[in-house]
């Protein structure tokens, strides 16, 4: 090797630390610029739902796990694991006949980086409107339904380190479409593998963006930034251990933190259990995973479980395939 690809490789070696910092005080800075508690006042509150089964299952510590089409989502640069076109769904059952469902997919561009779309939504049933002169009904229906439409990009900047960007369209409707609101946000988030620690870093930034505006007033979106670890705790021939470690802080609320493991046998399925500390509502998740290996596909089938204080469990599905 020459001096000049020698100096090269000296240059771009610096640049990985500047890169990491960089991106860093990026992140933070702009959560700084958003925060303080704006409890009451955030609106939006569906961007703040997990999207896949597998972080959900795992206490939903997402952003360190992120992978695949489906992390557009929470961590944009889980897209960069994408071999070369994939395509998911999540299917969401809440309670009070309300659904949340996230689609998603991506396409590896090689040298040119990732990208990938997303579509999330939250529904409910018809409701009867009632008015205090007719409280059984004016025979009139609604309904309230929520909307996100996401572009992502990532690039691989380095064999450890990537980085990712998604723009997004929000669109909230209360009342039909007679109360809307709308508004642009910018997520951006980044990947670090140790291979020394066996351990992957994860940092994000969710939901920059203006605020959201129904009749007079104004709501802000749910901001957060989140940093989180997976550690591989067992690597064997027929064994796979992660824990995984999150902390997040929202606009909206004190820190929360999540932990959780998942233990994958033979590559084929896979247990996961977590829980979530300083939540007012959930607390412990789990569930299980399957590679569609075994049945010929690029792809896996998860399901998540996760339970509430006070309000029913939800069962969360998703599917993921690649071609």
């Amino acid at each position: 090797m020459d001096s000049n690809h020698l100096k090269h490789a000296g240059i771009m070696n610096n640049k990985k630390p500047r890169l990491l910092i960089g991106m860093a005080l990026l992140l933070i800075g702009a959560s700084a610029a958003y925060a303080g508690n704006r409890s009451g006042i955030v609106t939006a509150q569906f961007l703040k739902l997990p999207t896949d089964a597998r972080s959900t299952a795992i206490g939903n510590a997402q952003v360190a796990l992120a992978r695949g089409a489906m992390s557009i989502a929470n961590n944009p640069a889980g897209v960069l694991s994408v071999g070369n076109v994939a395509v998911g769904g999540t299917y969401n059952q809440w309670y009070a006949d309300i659904t949340h469902s996230f689609m998603a997919a991506a396409a590896n561009l090689g040298p040119w980086g990732t990208v990938g779309a997303g579509f999330m939504v939250l529904t409910t049933d018809d409701m009867v409107v009632t008015t205090p002169a007719f409280p059984e009904g004016t025979g009139e229906l609604f309904k309230a339904s929520e909307y996100a439409f996401s572009l992502s990009y990532g690039l691989q900047i380095s064999e450890e380190f990537g980085i990712g960007i998604t723009g997004k369209y929000i669109q909230s409707n209360l009342f039909n479409d007679a109360l809307d609101a709308n508004s642009f946000a910018v997520d951006i988030g980044s990947l670090y593998d140790m291979p020394m620690l066996r351990t992957r870093l994860g940092i994000s930034v969710n939901n920059l963006g203006k605020d959201m505006t129904y009749i007079n007033e104004q709501y802000s979106l749910p901001t957060a930034l989140r940093f989180g670890a997976r550690t591989t705790v067992l690597d064997q021939e027929n064994h796979l251990l992660y824990a995984v470690l999150q902390v997040a802080r929202p606009n909206d609320a004190d820190e929360v933190y999540n932990l959780g493991a998942e233990y994958v046998f033979n590559g084929l399925i896979a247990l996961r259990a977590g829980y979530k500390f300083n939540y007012d509502t959930e607390n412990w998740s789990g569930g299980l995973g399957l590679n569609l290996a075994s049945l010929g596909f690029d792809g896996n089938l998860d399901y998540a479980y996760t339970n509430y204080k006070w309000l029913p469990g939800t069962h969360m599905f998703t599917a993921e395939v690649g071609f």
